[in-house]
This record gives C-alpha cells, sequence and structure tokens, in this order.
C-alpha cells in the first residue's frame, strides 16, 4: 500500500504558492482546483465514501 507524502510534492507546492502570488488570494475554489488537477494528473483516485458537499446546480454568482 502506497502511502501519503508528509509534507506538499514540490511541483503542487510551487502551483499553490504561484496563486499565493495573485493580487487577491486564491479561494479555497481556486485551491481545490489545483489540487484536484494535480491528483488526476498523477493518477489518484478518490476513495469511497469520501464526504463532500453537495455540486451546486444552475447558475451562481449575482442576479
Amino acid at each position: 500500500m502506497t502511502t501519503w507524502p508528509r509534507t506538499i510534492p514540490f511541483d503542487l507546492k510551487k502551483r499553490l504558492e504561484t496563486q499565493q502570488q495573485y493580487r487577491s488570494l486564491p479561494s479555497l475554489q481556486s485551491q481545490w482546483t489545483e489540487i484536484r488537477e494535480w491528483l488526476e494528473k498523477h493518477g489518484v483516485e478518490a476513495p469511497e465514501g469520501l464526504p463532500v458537499e453537495p455540486e451546486i446546480s444552475g447558475p451562481v454568482g449575482h442576479r
């Protein structure tokens, strides 16, 4: 069984640090997108039964 690293992998850390350099701080969703893309790139699948919030359906934002 492969164990998860105790530190952030270097390439993921660089991507997240790049986001931190933007004028406005990244949202949690932006950070999650970076992490999710990294996981997909490295073939890491989500475990079954992972607790998640319900997906948003329809338009998001102000009317």
